[in-house]
């Protein structure tokens, strides 16, 4: 069986195995990284695939919003990417081996909160089952300028 993977990516860099080789991930660990890239990528910026990524800093940035109208903004966004995601992953399994634990079958919760301290700083939590009935979440900062 053929197996889907990615290079691990932490903090915008690519990860080495002790013998120099590139780390890899699989399953829900794939799934997490693509949903954070997804999201963190702007849309339109991949000039290979323009309809890949999120449209948070056009909804958010340099708009003058309320907490709560900024807040419905980032998730609306966020629930868009994942949709898109959802939509690629079944083009994608038509033509290559995609895993169940890689694939999203639903959107369980996403939710944006404003830093109490730093009112630019946003805290994102997404969470997605897999088509292997695992919960994946991912936590991370973004920032609103």
């Amino acid at each position: 069986m053929k197996m889907s993977f990615d290079l691990k990516i932490e903090n915008n860099n690519l990860n080495l195995n002790p013998d120099g080789s590139l780390q890899t991930v699989h399953d829900n660990n794939k799934l997490a990284q693509d949903v954070v890239k997804g999201i963190l990528t702007p849309l339109g910026s991949n000039k290979f695939f323009r309809w890949y990524g999120s449209m948070i800093s056009a909804r958010v940035v340099g708009n003058i919003l309320s907490a709560s109208q900024t807040e419905a903004e980032i998730e609306r966004a966020i629930y868009n990417t994942l949709s898109n995601l959802i939509a690629l992953q079944k083009v994608q399994a038509r033509t290559q081996y995609v895993s169940a634990g890689e694939t999203i079958a639903a959107i369980k919760n996403i939710t944006a909160a404003r830093d109490p301290v730093d009112p630019r700083e946003w805290e994102i939590t997404v969470s997605v089952l897999t088509r292997k009935l695992t919960l994946v979440e991912e936590t991370f900062s973004l920032r609103v300028v």
